[in-house]
């Protein structure tokens, strides 16, 4: 039960942390209008995939995560 419960811990913590830095992203760097793609797939542009691949890859490379005891 309780690698169940850390799973879900850790799933919830790096959807919050990602997402968290993605919108740190597309506030900050994606208000530069040569990011704007005229290319939309549902209403995403490319910068967004961008920022979610960017914002993954800090958060898997900068974090550690522990396992209960």
């Amino acid at each position: 039960m309780n690698q169940i419960l850390n799973s879900i811990s850790i799933i919830s913590a790096f959807l919050f942390g990602t997402g968290l830095i993605y919108i740190c992203l597309d506030y900050t760097i994606g208000r530069i209008k040569f990011l704007n793609s005229k290319f939309n797939w549902n209403g995403l542009q490319v910068k967004d995939f961008v920022f979610l691949f960017v914002a993954a890859f800090l958060i898997l490379n900068f974090t550690h995560f522990y396992q209960p005891y």
